[in-house]
C-alpha cells in the first residue's frame, strides 16, 4: 500500500481487510449475545434473591406464628371463661339490685296498692265507670301540669284535624268528579266530626265531672299521691343502680375466680413473650441459616456466572471498540463503508483472483461497473 492507502493495496491487503471485517462482525455478534446473557443472568439473580428473602420471611413468620398460636389458644380459652363468669356475675348483681330495690321500695309499693284500691272503691261508691280513674280522663277533664297540657293539645289536634281527614280519605270520593262537591264534603266531614267530638266531650263531662266533682277531685288527690310515690320509687331505683358499692350482693366468689383466670393469663402471656424471645434469638437465626445453606450455593453460582458475563461483556465491548477504530481509521476512511461486508469483499477478491484488477481500487471500479 502507498502511504497506507488501502485502495492501492493488492490481494493480500484485501484478504487482511476481509479478516478484520469478519473478526469485527463476529465480535459484535458475541458482544450482543453477552449483553443479552448478562441481562438474563441479572434478572435470574434478582428473582432468586427475592425468592430467598420471601422464603425466609414466610417461613419465619409461619414458624413464629405456630409458636404464638399455642399460647393464644390458651389465652382465648381463659378469655371465654372470664366472659362467662362476668355474665354470671352480672346476672347475680342484677338479681341483687332488683331484690334491693324491691326491699327499699316495698313501703311505697304497698302504699300505692292501697291507694289504687281506694280509687277503685271510690269509683264504685260514686257509681262512676272505671275510665274515670285513669290518667287520660283527668288529663282531659281536670288538666294540671305541663304533661297533661301537652296531652290535651295532642288530643285536640288528633280529634279535630287528623281524624276528620282520615274519615274523608276513607270515603269513596273518587266517584265524585266535581271539585266543589269534594270541598263541601270535606267541610261537612270536619264539621260533623268536630260536633260529635264536642258533644261527646260535653256529655261525658256533664255525667261525670259536673255531677261527681268532689269525688273525682278526691280520686285525683289519690292519683297524685300514687304518681309522687312512683317518682320516689324511680329515684330510689336509679340511686341503687348507680351505687358503686357491691358488697351487699355477695359477688366475691365471682371476682376471685376472675382474678385467678387473669393471673393465669398473665403467666401465659409472659411465657409467650419468653418463647418468642427464644425464637427470635435462637430459632430464627437457625431457620435463616438452614434456608441459606440450601439455597445460597445455587444463587452464588448464578452470581458468579453473572459477574463472569459482565467481565466477558466488557472485554468484548472493548474488542469491538478497538476493531471498530482500526476499521474506521485504516480502511473505511478510504473504502466506502458499504464494502465493510464479507460477501462484497469476497466478490472483490474473486475479481482480483481472476486478474480483472490488480489493486483494490480497480476491483471496486470493476464491481461497480458489473
Amino acid at each position: 500500500m502507498d502511504n497506507g492507502n488501502i485502495l492501492s493495496g493488492g490481494l493480500s491487503n484485501l484478504k487482511e481487510y476481509r479478516s478484520l471485517v469478519e473478526e469485527y462482525t463476529n465480535a459484535k455478534t458475541l458482544n450482543e449475545q453477552a449483553a443479552s446473557e448478562e441481562k438474563r443472568l441479572e434478572k435470574e439473580l434478582k428473582i432468586n434473591q427475592k425468592n430467598l428473602e420471601d422464603d425466609i420471611d414466610v417461613t419465619v413468620k409461619r414458624r413464629r406464628g405456630e409458636v404464638a398460636s399455642q399460647f393464644d389458644k390458651a389465652i382465648d380459652k381463659d378469655d371465654d371463661k372470664i366472659k362467662k363468669i362476668r355474665g354470671q356475675r352480672s346476672k347475680a348483681k342484677n338479681k341483687g339490685v332488683k331484690a334491693r330495690i324491691a326491699e327499699e321500695t316495698s313501703d311505697l309499693v304497698s302504699q300505692n296498692e292501697e291507694l289504687k284500691a281506694n280509687i277503685k272503691t271510690s269509683l264504685r261508691e260514686a257509681k262512676l265507670p272505671g275510665f274515670c280513674g285513669s290518667g287520660f280522663y283527668f288529663s282531659l277533664f281536670f288538666t294540671k301540669g305541663f304533661g297533661e297540657v301537652v296531652l290535651c293539645a295532642l288530643m285536640i289536634i288528633m280529634m279535630f284535624l287528623i281524624v276528620p281527614g282520615v274519615i274523608y280519605i276513607a270515603l269513596p270520593i273518587e266517584k265524585i268528579k266535581d271539585t266543589n262537591t269534594q270541598i263541601v264534603l270535606l267541610a261537612v266531614t270536619y264539621f260533623v266530626v268536630m260536633v260529635l267530638v264536642f258533644f261527646l266531650y260535653m256529655i261525658i263531662g256533664d255525667r261525670t265531672k259536673h255531677k261527681h266533682k268532689e269525688e273525682l277531685l278526691a280520686i285525683r288527690s289519690l292519683r297524685d299521691q300514687v304518681n309522687k310515690n312512683n317518682v320516689q320509687i324511680r329515684k330510689i331505683a336509679r340511686a341503687i343502680r348507680k351505687d358503686k358499692n357491691e358488697e351487699m350482693y355477695n359477688l366475691g366468689d365471682y371476682d376471685a375466680r376472675i382474678k385467678d383466670i387473669e393471673d393465669d393469663i398473665a403467666i401465659i402471656t409472659q411465657n409467650k413473650a419468653d418463647a418468642l424471645k427464644v425464637f427470635d434469638e435462637t430459632t430464627k437465626p437457625a431457620i435463616i441459616e438452614e434456608i441459606n445453606n440450601r439455597e445460597l450455593p445455587r444463587i452464588q453460582e448464578i452470581e458468579r456466572n453473572y459477574k463472569d458475563m459482565i467481565t466477558k461483556h466488557n472485554e468484548l465491548e472493548d474488542t469491538v471498540k478497538q476493531l471498530g477504530i482500526k476499521l474506521s481509521t485504516e480502511y473505511e476512511s478510504y473504502v466506502d463503508k458499504s464494502f465493510s461486508n464479507v460477501n462484497k469483499i469476497d466478490e472483490l477478491i474473486e475479481i482480483m483472483e481472476t486478474g480483472k484488477a490488480s489493486t483494490i481500487a480497480e476491483a471496486i471500479q470493476v464491481y461497480k461497473t458489473k
